[in-house]
């Protein structure tokens, strides 16, 4: 007899599981979350990084909650959450001194999430990109209604469950059409064919490439098409990009507070050690000390799909051809050297303002030379082999300048930036003795090639760092896969349909009904937008006939 009883329980309390539970909540079940940490959030979690006195975000940074459907849902900034936004989404640096600065183009109602392009900061960020790729600029312009139609395929692909057999892919729009520039080729070509493809001047390809690196898809990896939309939209300002006010486990908190008035129950320092199941139906959970919950409408996992059927449902006898292929699942793209940060007493001088200065405004700068070639043959393999004392011949970077967009971050006239690496070694390719050392050394690295940008960057600036690598990043969270947070790596043919594979797809496993997955592992895994809940509980509510917001806005 279970100890307790929920209509629903969520394995799990990071963002997928807290987005279901207030879906399931707001229809009027009973809804029970266990997490096996000693709060909620998984990767929306702040810290005291890299030293106490800095709010840190370790996990994740990037916000686009602003264009989530969860957040005009749950009302999110009724509860707590305000998101922060800068005059310009991103900018590309070179080391010459000019810089691409991208402003951001789209006014945002947090009302209604309805989002209405500027075209008159789209023509500025285009006369931006005409200063130094006056070719790409034009051709750019020529295209503009294309990559709008692009965008709109994206978020209908993110926003949704994928097709099911004989339904349109919502990229077929695009495919389909003989005048866009985008084709089935796109499916199968590398970042480094499609940045070519698009762009002919080595600054676009470059930023395109660092985009992609950091998302994460590789310049020599084949990457989902999808993916290559969400940087195609940023150079025009139509990629909006903010900060959580006070640190990304605000949002956590708005959705919980949300959660706990719909009469949702949470237990932390609850970890779930299998799955019931009885008469080929999800039943309930086990968890470790012995305890059975009963849930007796459905169960949501949102663990990583390994640990999901390898330890969840190790005693189910699951098709083992279900079980071979989660087994071959790739993880090694994803891995990046991010979060923890680094605390410094002056803010960056980066030689490019003198080319514009609102480059200073921009929430994402990246920093890279313009060699193309290296970025194709090179780049990825020294990257993934980093090792003690070895470290590639340049290195292409990010700063995340998150004190200031928020200077609560960072004590007064003290300031603290996330850096990030991309195509870092995987977190088994090193044993423990090597990421010690690694990780002494980043700091180090990273001052190096910043000073190549902003020449004050220098140790005597630097009051503190944390940088933490993949093998950090795989201690942290279960669900981090060789220390990457998107779970299997971006490919093609771990996306969409396929993703992790097709037969599990669309969010269930084959002969156990009212079992529900939504991890990383599940269709679209950008960042913490929950892009893998919203589309399952989709599906969730197709079968069990309950409420569905998407059709009171017309969507």
């Amino acid at each position: 007899m279970a100890d307790t009883s929920f209509d629903a329980v969520m394995i799990g309390g990071g963002v997928n599981g807290l987005i279901l539970g207030n879906y399931l909540a707001k229809n009027g079940m009973k809804v029970g979350i266990f997490e096996k940490n000693p709060e909620l959030g998984g990767a929306l979690c702040s810290s005291s990084t890299p030293v106490s006195g800095f709010i840190g975000d370790p996990c994740a940074d990037m916000v686009g909650w602003w264009r989530s459907p969860v957040y005009t849902d749950f009302q999110l900034h009724e509860r707590g959450l305000e998101i922060i936004f800068t005059e310009a989404v991103t900018a590309q640096v070179f080391p010459d001194g000019r810089c691409l600065v991208f402003l951001d183009a789209l006014d945002w109602n947090r009302e209604t999430g309805e989002v209405t392009p500027r075209m008159d900061i789209i023509q500025k960020n285009l006369k931006e990109i005409a200063r130094i790729a006056p070719q790409d600029a034009e051709r750019m312009e020529r295209t503009l209604a294309q990559y709008m139609l692009a965008g709109i395929a994206f978020e209908n692909s993110v926003l949704n469950p994928p097709p099911l057999p004989g339904e349109p892919d919502p990229m077929d729009m695009l495919y389909d059409d003989p005048n866009h520039f985008m084709d089935r080729r796109y499916q199968c070509m590398t970042s480094f064919e499609v940045a070519c493809d698009i762009y002919d001047s080595p600054e676009m390809r470059s930023f395109f490439l660092q985009w992609n690196a950091i998302v994460p898809t590789l310049p020599n990896y084949p990457t989902a098409p999808e993916v290559s939309i969400f940087g195609m939209l940023v150079p025009f300002g139509l990629a909006k990009i903010g900060m959580a006010k006070g640190g990304m486990h605000n949002i956590a908190h708005a959705l919980q507070r949300h959660f706990s008035e719909y009469g949702g129950e949470f237990f932390v320092g609850a970890e779930v050690d299998s799955i019931i199941v009885r008469n080929s139906r999800a039943a309930g959970i086990k968890l470790a000390d012995g305890t059975e919950i009963e849930a007796k409408e459905l169960v949501v996992d949102t663990a990583e799909i390994q640990q999901a059927l390898n330890r969840h449902l190790r005693d189910y006898e699951l098709n083992p051809e279900l079980r071979r292929k989660v087994s071959k699942l790739i993880y090694d793209t994803g891995a990046v050297l991010w979060g923890g940060g680094i605390a410094f007493h002056d803010l960056p001088q980066y030689k490019a303002t003198a080319w514009n200065p609102k480059l200073i405004q921009a929430r994402w700068i990246f920093m890279g030379d313009t060699d193309i070639d290296f970025l194709w043959r090179e780049y990825s393999y020294q990257n993934t082999h980093i090792r003690p004392g070895h470290w590639p011949e340049k290195m292409y970077m990010s700063e995340s300048p998150n004190s200031r967009v928020d200077p609560g971050c960072a004590p007064l006239g003290k300031h603290q930036s996330l850096v990030g690496i991309a195509a870092f070694p995987p977190a088994s390719w090193l044993n423990e003795t090597e990421w010690q050392q690694v990780k002494k050394e980043a700091a180090d690295e990273i001052l190096k090639e910043w000073q190549r940008y902003a020449p004050n960057m220098t140790k005597d600036n630097v009051i503190a760092s944390n940088l933490r690598t993949p093998y950090d990043h795989r201690g942290i969270n279960c669900n981090y896969i060789e220390g990457s947070p998107n779970g299997p790596d971006l490919l093609p043919s771990q996306w969409g349909r396929n993703r992790p594979i097709p037969e599990l797809a669309q969010y269930q496993v084959p002969g156990i009904d009212n079992l529900w997955l939504a991890s990383s592992s599940q269709h679209c895994s950008i960042g913490t937008q929950g892009y893998c809940a919203y589309p399952c509980y989709k599906r969730i509510a197709q079968k069990h006939d309950l409420w569905k917001p998407w059709e009171e806005r017309g969507k």
